[in-house]
């Protein structure tokens, strides 16, 4: 369980005060939620398996695995795993380099996680478990490179995906747990105790959309993690709800711009908005 990965994280910092950059490896527990907490360090999150929800600085981003957050060093952020999620921090030493100084302009910033910037992490790692008069030298240049890499992509943010209000919330649970559930608004208001009408206000308030777009997204955002998997296309479309696999593929890719099986190849950046 991932409950004292803050403060190894913070731990680890604090022993390796002189390192240019250090790497941890952790994993999360649907339902799983890293509460409000900041690194000393700027600190690159990325999955390598799953799908977590994070908010830093008034935004929440949504971070499957072809995407990462750029956090800079005293930014408060919280995380959530929306499944069983494996992710990697790489912390970076603000006080080496000239591009990672502190308090010199760094934002937060969601970047494609493209082959090129995963190879780039996977050296810095690789130098990191050098010895320090060896490594030195050669991961403050690959570090140069990989500030290069996220302050020249593209930024973007995504929607909120985990509601607020309670009712909402049980919905939530539910259709996490089971995307292929198919209640009506109003028989989900009998199971939460509100009416339809509420309850498709609450949705408009919180998510600025119905109740029916919002399930599309949540089962969409499902499928992603599946996709990971050897499931076929088919499999994954019947287990988050669809009846069929074409209706699966027609809204993932009006949602993502790819289809399911690019998504797989990992080849294209997704966005979802």
């Amino acid at each position: 369980m991932p409950t004292s990965q803050t403060l190894s994280a913070n731990t680890l910092i604090a022993q390796n005060q002189h390192a240019p950059a250090l790497i941890n490896t952790i994993e999360m527990h649907k339902g799983f939620i890293d509460k409000l907490h900041q690194h000393h360090w700027h600190q690159l999150i990325f999955p390598i398996r799953g799908l977590i929800q994070t908010e830093a600085d008034g935004y929440q981003f949504l971070v499957p695995h072809t995407t990462a957050i750029f956090i800079p060093a005293g930014v408060n952020h919280e995380s959530i795993a929306i499944t069983d999620t494996t992710f990697i921090g790489l912390y970076i030493n603000p006080d080496y380099g000239r591009c990672y100084t502190r308090n010199a302009g760094q934002q937060l910033k969601q970047v494609s996680m493209t082959p090129f910037l995963k190879e780039l992490i996977l050296m810095i790692k690789q130098q990191s478990q050098l010895e320090p008069a060896l490594s030195h030298d050669n991961t403050l240049r690959l570090l140069e490179v990989l500030y290069d890499q996220i302050h020249t992509s593209e930024s973007f943010k995504f929607k909120l995906l985990i509601p607020e209000d309670r009712r909402i919330k049980v919905i939530f649970e539910r259709l996490t747990a089971q995307p292929e559930l198919d209640f009506t608004l109003s028989k989900w208001g009998g199971i939460v105790g509100a009416s339809e009408r509420t309850l498709s206000r609450i949705f408009a308030k919180e998510f600025n959309t119905s109740f029916a777009l919002w399930r599309q997204h949540l089962r969409l955002i499902q499928s992603l993690s599946l996709l990971e998997s050897e499931l076929s296309i088919q499999s994954v479309a019947h287990q988050v709800g669809y009846q069929n696999d074409s209706s699966y593929i027609k809204a993932f890719k009006a949602r993502f711009a790819m289809t399911p099986q690019q998504f797989r190849t990992r080849k294209h950046r997704i966005y979802i908005e």
